[in-house]
């Protein structure tokens, strides 16, 4: 018989990869919620009964060779089998089908290697999830140490400006002590200059 490859349980996105780069966390739980929809879709998918998809002996023996890439064994196998048939050792319905436990447990095969393949790719978005959960984490303990190192100034400068105003509070009273004693040293000169304009005045009229 022809060789018929069977029928792997593969999903539509087989092709699925994660995106290079870096990925923000929004993106990375965007991947899982896609990988567990495409899951629940898979689990929907009515899976026919092993009775209902029967297959031939050559068939299974071909298809399995090929997934193990024993390619000179298949080939030994189709030259020597189609050999005995064109002899008319045997008609190809003498060969009969597989037993239902075979075609159930390469299904359960392909399902396994399916299954193998979303942990993967769960892996991969965990792992880029994990990577943007700490850079998301880096960048807010920077900011939260920036912000901190502002507050720290702030309250620095709001002590020195109390510090400077208590400072400069202490020299009001001395301020207005030197500007009594000016203002007094200011009238007793302007005192002592009109004594003295009225002595020099006498004088004169002493002398005419």
């Amino acid at each position: 018989g022809t060789v018929a490859m069977a029928p792997l349980l593969v999903p539509a996105d087989d092709d699925f990869s994660l995106p290079e780069g870096d990925e923000d966390l929004a993106k990375a739980l965007q991947i899982i919620q896609e990988q567990t929809e495409d899951g629940q879709q898979l689990a929907v998918i009515p899976k026919h009964s092993v009775s209902e998809i029967p297959e031939v002996v050559d068939d299974f023996i071909c298809n399995f060779l090929i997934r193990m890439r024993m390619n000179r064994t298949l080939n030994c196998f189709q030259t020597e089998w189609y050999e005995l048939m064109q002899k008319g050792v045997f008609e190809p319905k003498d060969a009969g089908f597989v037993p239902d436990v075979y075609n159930h447990n390469q299904h359960l095969e392909s399902e396994n290697k399916w299954l193998k393949k979303e942990l993967e790719n769960y892996k991969l978005a965990a792992n880029k999830a994990k990577e943007a959960m700490l850079k998301i984490q880096k960048q807010r303990d920077f900011h939260r140490m920036h912000h901190k190192r502002v507050v720290q100034e702030k309250n620095r400068l709001i002590n020195d400006i109390k510090r400077l105003k208590t400072h400069y509070a202490s020299y009001e009273p001395m301020l207005r002590q030197l500007s009594e004693k000016y203002q007094a040293v200011l009238r007793q000169k302007m005192l002592t200059s009109l004594e003295r304009d009225r002595a020099v005045g006498q004088v004169r009229l002493w002398l005419n």
